[in-house]
């Protein structure tokens, strides 16, 4: 729960005549001239300059960011306290996260409780391992279940260690406890400090949320949607909510919820992108790598057009359950923020079939070229280009292999070589190619076949003494290296 603290003991007083007008930008964007006559811990009243009607102003009246200013310099301050607690994150093969408290497991099975449920997770389920984290005491805790869990901890002999912790106790909607624990600061505060003030603030704020604590469950019902980042839910029951009680005691909570929602919202899409994204390119891409018998022509178009909007078809159906309106075009704008989120690193490799790619492309950011001239084609020309330099490249491996000129075509390097390999190949194709990725850099090793010269030496004996002999690695296809890339 949210509360308004008092910071310092501040009388409502009257506006002195001399003191400059006040300039107070309204919620629906309208700015008010006015002299402020009373202040206190709900509001203030003012005076309009500008007909001389006198206004009672909750701070829900006024712009969000208005309304911290003004509480700031009346000598106001918003804590919102989230009290966090160890917890443990399991990220299953499926991609799905799971977080709660670790309370057993064995060789086979790992019991994880969340509230007061305990779920039995198969080891085989997990696709890393359990991870420590800190989140917020409503993700995991029933409100009771925070209270014995902190109470130890804290100092019953200092009040203002108290007073933090009834605040902890309401936000995760513990109120009775909360209650209890003013009591004990109250008999403990001194009457020449702020202490007494603050306590009785808190006091009255609990006891509203009390009395009206159908509404104070409803919102905690909308907050707790939000922890689990249900939002689309939790959209619909803040609209209902505000239908069904237009003057609501606890309006400054809801309005507190509105305003802070969408940016939530998008945080949490734009995390739930940077932890998926990879996760489910690689479900499609290992699929695809099965089919050894594939065009590797049709592999590289596919990957550069069709898998991009299979990922994003995917990723929308999980979005959905965050904002259910959302087009997979949204998924774009919040797809590059993935940086700002940490996105990780990956890596993958194009092998011994980097020669496939064409000794341009293959050694590309290895070889200075003198060349750098812009040439004045639009991308979009240069991939027209590219694409069909691959196709009459095909069509002449077709013909010398038929003519048995070629010993190898890449259709033939994609069915011999491994699951594995293949599935490498291409992820580095895709992440390099589909403008999905930031590339950060690129690696090159020599192809052990012929230590990167491209090609195979032999000496040749007769009666005239050696001769030596050179022919094209049949490796590397005188590419002469393996080329690996790192992206995100």
């Amino acid at each position: 729960m949210i509360e308004y603290l008092l910071l310092a003991t501040l009388p409502s007083f009257s506006c002195i005549q001399d003191e400059p007008a006040e300039l107070l930008r309204m919620r629906d964007g309208r700015i008010l001239v006015c002299d402020i006559l009373d202040h206190n811990i709900d509001g203030l009243s003012v005076l309009s300059l500008r007909n001389g009607g006198r206004f009672d102003l909750t701070w829900s009246d006024l712009f969000p960011g208005e309304a911290d200013r003004m509480r700031s310099e009346l000598g106001y301050k918003l804590d919102v306290v989230v009290p966090e607690v160890p917890a443990d994150r399991l990220l299953l093969v499926n991609s799905q996260v799971l977080v709660g408290r670790i309370v057993g497991r064995d060789n086979e099975n790992i019991h994880l409780r969340t509230f007061e449920s305990t779920s039995i997770i198969p080891r085989s389920r997990l696709a890393a391992p359990p991870e420590p984290v800190m989140v917020p005491a409503p993700e995991v805790l029933t409100p009771e279940q925070f209270y014995q869990e902190r109470v130890s901890s804290v100092d019953s002999s200092d009040p203002l260690a108290l007073l933090a912790f009834a605040l902890e106790l309401q936000f995760v909607f513990s109120l009775d406890r909360a209650l209890e624990v003013l009591d004990q600061a109250a008999v403990l505060a001194t009457e020449d400090s702020s202490l007494p003030a603050r306590i009785q603030n808190m006091r009255r704020s609990v006891s509203l949320t009390l009395e009206n604590r159908v509404q104070a469950e409803a919102l905690e019902s909308i907050r707790h949607q939000i922890n689990r980042k249900r939002f689309a839910a939790a959209e619909e029951m803040l609209v209902t909510f505000g239908e069904e009680n237009p003057d609501s005691p606890l309006r400054v909570e809801y309005q507190d919820l509105m305003d802070r929602f969408e940016v939530q919202r998008v945080s949490a899409m734009e995390d739930f992108l940077a932890r998926n994204w990879y996760g489910r390119t690689v479900a499609i891409v290992k699929k695809r790598a099965l089919e050894r018998d594939a065009s590797v022509s049709e592999l590289q178009t596919w990957s550069e057009t069709e898998l991009p909007q299979l990922v994003r078809h995917e990723l929308l159906a999980d979005l959905q359950v965050m904002k259910a309106d959302i087009q997979t075009e949204d998924i774009e704008e919040l797809w590059a923020q993935r940086i700002s989120h940490g996105a990780k690193r990956h890596q993958a490799g194009y092998g011994v079939g980097s020669w496939i790619l064409g000794e341009d492309r293959a050694r590309d950011g290895l070889d200075v070229k003198e060349d750098t001239a812009d040439d004045g084609k639009s991308e979009q020309l240069k991939a027209l280009e590219e694409r069909a330099k691959r196709y009459l490249d095909n069509l002449d491996r077709a013909r010398r292999q038929s003519t048995g000129d070629d010993e190898e075509t890449p259709e033939d390097w994609w069915r011999r070589a491994g699951a594995n390999s293949r599935f490498q190949w291409l992820m580095a194709y895709y992440a390099e190619n589909s403008g999905d990725y930031e590339l950060t850099h690129v690696s090159f090793t020599d192809c052990a076949t012929c230590a990167g010269s491209g090609v195979i030496s032999s000496i040749e004996l007769g009666n005239q003494g050696g001769k030596t002999r050179k022919k094209q690695c049949p490796t590397c296809h005188t590419i002469g290296i393996r080329r690996s890339i790192t992206f995100r």
